[in-house]
Order: structure tokens, then sequence, then C-alpha cells
């Protein structure tokens, strides 16, 4: 399969903004690709995030 790399880094984007809707003029499987990546991106971040938060509420 060959990615298009314009139409996964939308995906990409969006993943991480949480946006579902595809726009038009993209490569389906592409942009699906880029979006489900940044969606994982964006929970390792928050995961990340909220460990942090723990170790500074520990004493």
């Amino acid at each position: 399969m060959k990615i298009d790399k314009k139409s996964w880094q939308e995906g990409y984007e969006a993943g991480l903004r949480h946006q579902d809707p595809q726009p038009e003029n993209t490569d389906v499987l592409s942009w699906h690709a880029g979006f489900l990546e940044g969606q994982a991106e964006a929970e390792k971040m928050k995961v990340k995030i909220h460990k942090e938060q723990l170790r500074r509420k520990t004493p």
C-alpha cells in the first residue's frame, strides 16, 4: 500500500485534535492511518501529563 503523505499528515493532525470528519479530496486509507496514529500519540501525551500531575501531588 502506498501512503499519500499529505492525506496522512491531515489525518494525523485531526487525530491529535480528536476531530473525526475526514475532509474531501484525501486518500481514505492514508488519512485513517494518520488519524489512528494521531489519536494514539494524543493518548500517550495525555497519560504522560496525568502521571506528571500525580507525581507532583504525592509528597
